[in-house]
Parts: C-alpha cells; structure tokens; sequence
C-alpha cells in the first residue's frame, strides 16, 4: 500500500484551481491588449477569461464545426491555418498557444513557433508535461495510439523541447512549472479514464484500446499522478514583461483562546496583587523631634515597641540644625540606628565593645528602644557640656 501524502478531493480542487490561478497570472494578459489564440480549446473558457480581462481577442480556426460551436463566445474569428497566419506583422501583442501544439503535427512545431512569433510582439506556450509515473505513461501511449490510427497527433513533450522552439525566433525565454505536490484522490484516475475512454469512443478508437483501459480503472490500487504544467514565453530582449503570481489562500487557523474557552481543565486566576498605597501627603509644617533622653546604661526592654505617638513640635535643635523628619525606628539586630557609614563587602558586623572600623566609639550591644522613642538620637560631644534644660 502506497504511503504518499494524498490529497483529499477538496484539497485537490483547491490546488488545480491555484494552478490554473498561477498560469494565467505567467500569461500576463492585460486590458487593452490585442491577443491571439490559437484554437477555442475544449471550451473556450481562457479565450472568455482574457476578454473578461478587457483584452482585444482574435482566435484563428480552420474547423468549421468547432467555430459554428463557440460563434457565440464574441471574440474576433481569424480563418485559416497557423502554419500560415493571415495576418501582418506585429498585429497582436501576444499570441497564446495554450495546450495546441501537442496535438499538432510535431514536423510542424517549428514553423507554426515561427510564425505566431511574426505576428506577435510576444509568444506565450502552454503545454502539459509527459506523464513520469508508470500508469500515466501507459495511458499516454495508449491515447495516442489511438489518435494515431484516427490521423490526429496527441505528443507530449519535454519542457526543453519548447525552450529550443522559442530561443530559435525569440531572444529573451522565461519559463515556469506548476505541478501537484502530492498524490491526487483515487477519483482522479477514475474522471481521466472516463473522460478518455468517453473522447476515445466519440473517435471510434480501437476497442482493444478502450478495453485495457477500463481495467486499469477498475484497479484499486492503481495511482495517476497529474502531468506538470509548463509555461513558457518569448520575446525580444527587454519587452519580456515580469508576472504577478497570485498567493496562495491559507486556511485561517483557529484562535489559541477559542481553543482554551473549550477546554475542560479549569485556567488558574492570575494572582492579585495588593494594591500599593500612595504615601501620605506632608504636612504643611515638617515636625520636628524631640531629643531623647536615652542613653546606652538604659536596661533594654523585652516588650516590643509600641507605635509612637503624633508628634509635637519641639525646640529647635541647639547647635542649629534643621529639624529632622520622623524616620523608621532601627531594627534590633543592627548595632547602629542606620548602620555603617560605608557598606564594606565581605566584612561581617562587628561585635559589641569592639572598636569601629572608622574610628568611632566602640559600639555598644544591640540598644532597645524606649517605647515612643523616635528613630533618632543625638550625643553631644565629649568635650562639651550637655544643653541646659
């Protein structure tokens, strides 16, 4: 059983018609452009895209039948033969020979390239490439064997083939190659088969010919990869115009947060956070502190402190200080209000009645706040006498 990625029926539709897309948009047919086809095709269906478009086209047939059949298309009839065009020089901007050739007579190839290359500035060929898996060249062979027989031409060629035919009338040749990336569905074979064997019996083809063709449609396990598609395009150097290829239509994805909405595991709340407090405004006058009377033979209480009173205005300090705004009360474990003057790395704290390291006073044990005792304290020096109250 083969493995190959497949395309559903959907997904196959969509890719043909992205590749049609693709090839029309390498034709680069404009409005106000006079174009030239070769031939209706099966159904005239690009002769009526490029008109769609506001081309000016013109479409040469020699078969009467088919021109009684697309007289209502509305595109201008050109009679005659492509190996000779009746027509002038330069009379069309681009000729379009779009699925012909293969089924021209290949001695002709060359001489029906040169003259669409006459009559227009600009030669656009579109051409199936050969099948390249087993089946699909088997009812390849079998096709054209059986136009053969009934006179006609079904010969597909190589994308170097059309190259040399263009290069030999035109000097600048761009080419392009669309094909499938995967395995079409199984109703692919089955729809070609059918098609063929319905086109083949219209034809009055040989019956050993149909007959093996219908058994490889009734294999199960039979695959038929569709041919690529070449597009290649002539013109004299620097009127060679660049295309414009259309994207390709993702699908759009589904929304992350439509797929958390559908799910059953509960998403977490994510924490609250507290809200963060403005600090209070300051007040109108800064308060000033009053001086406390502790010093370091004041035992140490075992109670935590209590929260300080409001504060009074005191005295101004009696060196001349600025008052000094209330500050945090000094955690226990520190042995100074604010700690060292200067952070020093590496160093651990030193330990009471040890001389400090920047020549202050040796430091006492950890002090205890009076209850109500605000944040600072202030020792007059030694040599001077304490304030009088």
């Amino acid at each position: 059983m083969n493995e190959s990625p497949r395309y559903s029926a959907d997904e196959f539709e969509r890719e043909s018609r992205y590749i049609e897309n693709l090839i029309w948009d390498a034709l680069v047919i404009e409005a106000g452009q006079r174009v030239l086809f070769c031939s209706y095709g099966e159904d005239a269906r690009w002769i009526r895209r490029a008109m769609e478009a506001g081309a000016d086209v013109t479409v040469i047939e020699h078969r009467e039948q088919v021109m009684r059949k697309f007289e209502d298309v509305g595109a201008m009839l050109l009679r005659g033969s492509t190996s000779v065009i009746p027509a002038k020089t330069d009379a069309f901007d681009l000729a379009v020979s779009f699925h012909y050739l293969h089924e021209q007579d290949p001695f002709f190839h060359a001489q029906i390239v040169s003259e669409l290359s006459r009559v227009a500035k600009r030669v656009a060929i579109v051409e199936p490439g050969p099948p390249a898996d087993p089946i699909g060249k088997r009812i390849a062979r079998l096709y054209s064997q059986a136009k053969r027989e009934l006179g006609q031409f079904e010969y597909y060629q190589p994308l170097e083939y059309w190259r040399k035919l263009l290069q030999a009338v035109k000097a600048d040749v761009s080419q392009h190659v669309f094909a499938f990336a995967k395995i079409p569905p199984r109703e692919y074979l089955r729809d070609t088969i059918a098609l063929l064997i319905d086109t083949m019996e219209v034809e009055e083809a040989p019956r050993t010919d149909l007959d093996e063709l219908r058994v490889l449609a009734r294999k199960g396990d039979t695959m038929m990869l569709p041919p690529p598609r070449y597009v290649l395009a002539g013109a004299a150097i620097g009127d060679l115009p660049q295309p414009i290829f259309t994207p390709r239509e993702e699908p759009t994805p589904t929304p992350r947060i439509a797929k958390a909405a559908q799910s059953t595991v509960p998403v977490p709340e994510p924490p609250v956070r507290p809200a963060v407090q403005a600090p209070p405004p300051p007040a109108t006058q800064p308060p000033v502190l009053s001086w406390s009377t502790w010093s370091p033979d004041t035992p140490a209480q075992s109670t935590p402190a209590a929260p300080p009173p409001p504060v009074t205005p005191a005295p101004q300090n009696p060196f001349g200080l600025p008052a000094m705004p209330p500050g945090p009360a000094a955690p226990a474990e520190t042995g100074m209000p604010f700690g060292a003057p200067f952070a020093v790395p590496g160093a651990d704290p030193p330990a009471p009645g040890a001389a400090s390291p920047f020549g202050l006073p040796p430091i006492p044990g950890p002090p205890q706040m009076p209850p109500g005792a605000p944040g600072w304290q202030w020792e007059p020096p030694e040599s001077e006498e304490p304030p009088k109250p």
